[in-house]
């Protein structure tokens, strides 16, 4: 439910309406109606006309005066880049600089056999637009969402007045034309099949009847035949809204002066609405316009684009609430079944790979289990738990290693020649006198995988230089085998003791 404000303020009057949106019925709630005189401002007027209402958004209309209409025709190809090419197709036709414009667009429907794109745009300052805003922020206290075009904010009455897009009264088909006759100026939009094609400004208004209405008529005349020198179809009829539109004798006037029939405004399809707000309705027909120029579907310009786009918070949000929450909905829901199929293909595979543990520890392990602490217990007590590691743990480069570790600095020793086979190891080597052997032996015996490390044998290499021939077991004691410290000294001194060559204390 939205409270939508629709504000005209003329040069002589600002006309107010609020309605109210809920379910695509729309409530009309207030109209408000002041004069602008000498000791009111236009500001101070529009606070006069809205009174106490708060709106959850509002609109205005910046005057045809300040503005222009354009119809261009753009190349087919540049469908995609409309908004870019249509900046530079507009710089040619205004007497200001587009740095310092506004401009928006609507595409039209392409005549049959016609390969370009028909374009109908507006172009502004953006002073004056800024001006627009200005003035509403300074009688309502918030800045409106909205700066709509002259005349052509009428095109939004089609959500109320179907009639607007095809009128019954008439036999002929065609466009038909909506005239806001003001005070000082009078506004023109054509509307086709409900969209609006084309607008203009008009300089007169009901000021100085009955002795301008030739100039009046005169003015509207070239305005309608400047509509068909555009290629427009004759007019179905006209349509009479504005301050002017009560005016005694205006309608067989207009009718007179330009061949057209003047259709009676249809009755809206508005809710709430008294018998003496139906009777002023035509007065306020723009500022119901620029109030449904603010739902969703909307049919006029808005000049607030770039840099004085509106910034929408709270009214915006508000009205996308049952969006927002519909989807975040959509998505919870999304996570939660995902999150349950997911959770119920993990438990499906932790089934399946605990009856294969189960079958796997039967097979190979002789008990059933599907614990897999269970299994890895019974893997360790298992007959294949002493079996010895295929890797082993130690090889002739750590022989080498340890060997290059023996050998003290002060000694010059020479590798004859070193064999690794099957675990037992044989060392020929040439050092300065026996006893250095005897030394190097001892420093092999360190090693915690070196059993049964001896000197097998010494020779006269040459002179002052003596042979020798080192063998030792390699074999790494068992992890699970592990002994306390005393044991480990002990064996270490039964070792020692073994090594000793006889005869020695």
């Amino acid at each position: 439910m939205h409270r939508l404000l629709g504000i005209d303020a003329g040069k002589s009057v600002v006309r107010a309406v609020l309605i109210r949106t809920a379910y695509r019925r729309v409530f009309v709630e207030a109209l408000g109606e002041v004069a602008v005189t000498d000791g009111l401002s236009e500001a101070e007027a529009i606070r006069a006309a809205v009174g106490l209402h708060r709106p959850d958004g509002a609109a205005i209309a910046l005057s045809g005066e300040r503005s222009f209409y354009r119809r261009l025709d753009l190349p087919a190809a540049a469908q995609k880049e409309v908004e870019n090419i249509l900046g530079f197709e507009l710089e040619a036709t205004v007497p200001f600089e587009m740095e310092d414009a506004v401009f928006d667009y609507r595409m039209l429907k392409r005549p049959h056999g016609v390969e370009t794109l028909p374009v109908f745009a507006a172009v502004a300052r953006a002073d004056d637009v800024r001006e627009r805003i200005a003035v509403v922020k300074e009688a309502l206290g918030f800045e409106p969402e909205r700066v709509a075009l002259g005349a052509v904010a009428l095109a939004n009455l089609e959500a109320v007045m179907p009639e607007l897009a095809a009128p019954p009264t008439t036999g002929a088909s065609g466009p038909i034309a909506i005239l806001d006759l003001d005070y000082l100026t009078s506004e023109i939009v054509i509307l086709s099949g409900g969209e609006p094609v084309f607008a203009r400004t008009l300089s007169r208004g009901t000021a100085g009847l009955p002795g301008t209405a030739p100039a009046l008529a005169r003015e509207l005349r070239q305005t309608l035949a400047a509509w068909r020198n555009l290629g427009g179809e004759p007019l179905a009829g006209l349509y009479l809204v504005g301050g002017g539109a009560t005016a005694q004798g205006a309608e067989l006037f207009l009718s007179t002066q330009l061949g057209l029939t003047i259709l009676p405004l249809p009755t809206p399809r508005l809710e709430g609405l008294t018998p003496e707000q139906a009777a002023a309705l035509p007065r306020f027909a723009k500022a119901l316009g620029l109030a449904l120029g603010l739902t969703p579907k909307t049919k006029g310009f808005n000049l607030r684009k770039g840099a004085l786009e509106a910034e929408r918070s709270y009214p915006f949000l508000r009205e996308k609430i049952p969006i927002l929450a519909g989807l975040g909905t959509v998505i919870a829901l999304s996570f939660g079944f995902s999150v349950v199929a997911e959770m119920r293909t993990l438990d499906a595979e932790r089934e399946l790979l605990l009856a294969s543990l189960a079958t796997a520890s039967r097979d190979v392990l002789g008990e059933e289990t599907s614990d897999p602490v269970k299994a890895r217990e019974l893997l360790d007590q298992g007959p294949g738990a002493a079996d010895e590691d295929p890797m082993p743990r130690v090889d002739a480069f750590d022989v080498m290693v340890q060997l290059s570790k023996a050998v003290p600095k002060e000694i010059v020793h020479d590798v004859l020649e070193l064999d690794v086979n099957r675990g037992h190891t044989t060392i020929q080597g040439v050092v300065p006198s026996v006893s250095d052997a005897q030394i190097i032996a001892d420093h092999m015996k360190e090693h915690r995988c070196f059993r049964d490390v001896k000197i097998a044998r010494t020779s006269q290499f040459t002179e002052g230089r003596h042979k020798y021939v080192l063998e030792l077991d390699l074999k790494c004691e068992d992890k699970k085998k592990k002994k306390t410290g005393a044991a480990d000294a002990v064996d270490s001194a039964a070792a020692g003791a073994a090594d000793k060559p006889e005869g020695s204390r």
